[in-house]
């Protein structure tokens, strides 16, 4: 009896999985997908993006892939080929972006799969409506106007119910956002200049991304300058992000005095409910009226100062710098709130709302002069977040959305078992398949290269990982260096990330999931991005070069006059796991530039080496043969010069010679070309035969170090134990020395040393 019950039971659930089938994967490879939540805050259905690679020959995901949860459903998702159709032989890039949920503190696992024609849609996917000047734009909660002689926003409606029932007659955001700078020539502004170009360079149901293009500039004067506005809207989201930069096209260096977003919002209210953060646990909060004003600035010394009826408001120092630089006005129906990314770092920064329902968001507030020299710019990133007047929790939400939202990346085993980074990523899987000799070694190179990293930014600070002293000119994560030459104008000066710096940083993040990196990251990239690679000679930048800050001599800006200096494997490494466009379209210039001129100077060998890097990652981007061709050319004269040369690389520093092996290195894994491989190994074989020295445990010095990835090809393709003894013998000495605190020597050891250890698996 118990039996036969048991078989109607069993028929019973066979029947009902036939009717309603319980959602399968297709195919057998998946992608491991963390995310982190950051804020301790619960989220639903958020918007997250992430880079993902995929082998050069897997055919699954020739199309779109998808995303599912911890749970194997399918969440709306959308995906975007990086890049030009890449060669068999590269990995390509995935951008996707999908709604995914987590609760605070908490760390979650989601796989990336192969891809199909019908996918999960969101409830209210975005979607775009063209004008005859601009653009409508719609997600359920917002609809957006955009117009090309109305920038940034034209106007901007909410429902608070995410219905998409929006009342014409009310928008929240009721006047166009402007912009304007002021110099001492003057303000500059939209109202003498041409119309803005708008451009959609993504669209889908979960997110459209729009750039507007456009100058600012007076009725009297010729001279310009350039912003770049990037736009990103989301499905089943209150809220958009907004990333300005503007750039100094008037031919001169200025100073910056006063830079600023002005709109009107909530209009015909007769009093607000004022909310701002303040750094701490508990938001301050007013009555504003028609008459009134109130101001938060951190003005040009770091100090952060109150105005209009929060002038009393004695400030504290901040428990929690994410929560200071956000603002709200609540009126009768709804609220909108706007924040300033990094406010309290990236400093001097100011936020003032008048009685009227004006928001006026001064990116350079009028208290600050900024040296300003030609060609460089300014990025800031601001987040609009709409709510209705009787939600709950829309404070912490503002400030989390704004500096420290859920963040994804693909799990570091899949990065090695793509191929996707020049250097192999000490997991727990690859650690595992060393010796029991090796494995502490490897371990400990693990944790130094950590420490070291983190070390170059100071110690932590008001509850932030990073010390804001060491965030750099324009506060945007590079490292001040005391100089103090006598021959020198005294000051500080600043690190030009030289060797990839952030290539490390982001290679770091993968390999530690620490989300600090990330931190450091972007800022530092920013930075690269706005002030390294300006070129103060021309208007139009067609190709970067700025070599330091300052000049030593005069303590100026100045222009690199050759290529040493520029490396952009990390621009490109930040554009995939970053959502930084801006940064893949210097990291292609940068390749752009080698092709036409490389700035080869023999006398000079880190020039050979960066310029092969360079071509080397524009092809890895594009799969564009032009690349190829150039970087075969480098090769071609890094080789002709050594036989000049008896077989090595001269230069008046071993390390030197150890970069341009390495970029060696990089191209023959692309060609497999013997003619270089035996370069290779005569430059190898000439540096242990004239520099090796067992009592120090290095080619020459710590320099050597920079042979590792060339050590450990020649151990793989020659069988020849040697090269991996003395790698291994130079790693060892290495790691029985103190820490890095130069900027240099952490970008440069750190970038072959993980290489060596392919060698010994």
């Amino acid at each position: 009896m118990v039996k036969r019950g048991v078989t109607i039971v069993f028929i019973f659930l066979l029947g009902f999985s036939l009717c309603f089938p319980v959602p399968t994967v297709e195919g057998s490879t998946a992608i491991p997908l963390t995310i982190k939540e950051r804020a301790g805050l619960d989220w639903k259905s958020t918007p997250i993006t992430v880079g993902v690679p995929v082998p050069a020959q897997a055919e699954s995901f020739t199309v779109p892939p998808r995303v599912i949860d911890q749970w194997g459903k399918e969440v709306p998702s959308q995906a975007v080929l990086l890049g030009d159709e890449t060669p068999g032989v590269i990995p390509r890039w995935w951008r996707i972006t999908f709604l995914g949920s987590i609760n605070k503190n908490d760390l979650l696992n989601y796989r990336v799969v192969p891809g199909r024609e019908q996918r999960v849609q969101p409830n209210y996917p975005v979607t775009v409506h063209p004008l005859a000047n601009g653009y409508f734009i719609e997600n359920g909660w917002l609809r957006l106007e955009l117009k090309a002689d109305e920038p940034l926003l034209s106007k901007v409606w909410f429902d608070p119910n995410g219905r998409g029932a929006f009342a014409e007659e009310t928008p929240v955001i009721a006047s166009p956002v402007f912009i304007g700078v002021k110099t001492e020539q003057g303000i500059y502004d939209t109202s003498s200049v041409s119309s803005a170009t708008i451009r959609i360079t993504e669209e889908g149901p979960v997110r459209v991304v729009v750039r507007l293009r456009g100058e600012l500039g007076q009725a009297e004067r010729a001279d310009r300058i350039s912003y770049d506005c990037r736009l990103l809207i989301f499905a089943e989201s209150p809220y958009l992000s907004m990333e300005i930069n503007f750039a100094n096209q008037t031919g001169n260096s200025a100073y910056l005095e006063e830079a600023w977003l002005k709109f009107r919002s909530l209009p015909d209210e007769e009093n607000y409910q004022l909310t701002f953060g303040t750094g701490g646990k508990t938001p301050l909060s007013a009555t504003l009226k028609a008459a009134d004003s109130a101001q938060v600035l951190v003005d040009k010394t770091g100090r952060v100062q109150w105005g209009g009826i929060l002038a009393a408001h004695s400030p504290r120092q901040e428990a929690n710098p994410a929560a200071l630089g956000w603002a709200d006005l609540t009126g009768r129906r709804c609220g909108l709130s706007v924040g300033i990314k990094a406010f309290r770092q990236q400093y001097p920064k100011g936020m003032k709302v008048n009685g009227d329902g004006e928001f006026i968001i001064q990116l350079v507030p009028a208290s600050s002069q900024i040296p300003w020299t030609q060609g460089m710019s300014k990025t800031h990133h601001l987040t609009f977040c709409f709510h209705g007047n009787r939600e709950r929790n829309w404070a912490d939400y503002v400030a989390a959305l704004t500096n420290a939202p859920p963040i994804a990346v693909a799990s570091a085993d899949w990065f090695n078992q793509t191929g996707a980074l020049s250097q192999p990523l000490l997991t727990a899987e690859f650690l595992s398949g060393l010796t029991s000799e090796l494995m502490p070694t490897a371990m400990l190179l693990k944790e130094k290269n950590w420490s070291d990293l983190l070390n170059l930014y100071g110690p932590p600070d008001y509850g932030a990982a990073i010390n804001p002293e060491h965030w750099g000119f324009f506060n945007y994560g590079d490292l001040q260096v005391a100089f103090s030459a006598p021959w020198a104008q005294p000051g500080v000066y600043w690190n030009n990330n030289a060797y990839d710096l952030l290539y490390q940083l982001l290679v770091a993040y993968l390999q530690t999931g620490d989300h600090t990196f990330v931190e450091i990251a972007e800022a530092a990239l920013t930075h690269y991005q706005d002030v390294d690679l300006v070129s103060p000679s021309t208007n139009t930048r067609p190709f970067p070069g700025l070599n330091h800050v300052q000049a030593a001599q005069t303590g100026k800006p100045v222009e690199a006059d050759d290529f040493r200096y520029l490396a952009n494997r990390g621009l490109l490494l930040g554009y995939y796991l970053l959502d930084d466009d801006r940064g893949g379209e210097l990291a292609l210039r940068m390749a752009d530039r080698v092709c036409l001129q490389d700035g080869i100077n023999l006398e000079e060998p880190r020039t050979l080496s960066l310029s092969l890097h360079a071509v080397l990652t524009g092809y890895r981007a594009t799969g564009s043969s032009i690349y190829l061709e150039r970087a075969g050319e480098i090769a071609s004269t890094i080789l002709n010069w050594q036989k000049q040369h008896n077989g090595g690389f001269p230069s008046d520093f071993i390390y030197k010679s150890g970069l341009v092996a390495d970029a060696l290195v990089e191209y023959y894994r692309l060609r497999k070309d013997p003619e270089v491989l035996a370069g290779i190994k005569r430059a190898v074989d000439y540096a242990i035969y004239h520099f090796w020295e067992e009592e120090t445990g290095f080619i020459q010095n710590p320099g050597g170090l920079l042979f590792s990835s060339a050590l450990q090809l020649l151990s793989a393709e020659t069988g020849e134990e040697k090269y991996l003894q003395i790698g291994l013998t130079q790693l060892k000495t290495f790691l029985a020395q103190g820490s890095l605190t130069d900027p240099k020597t952490v970008a440069l050891y750190y970038r072959t040393l993980p290489s060596l250890l392919q060698g010994v698996r």
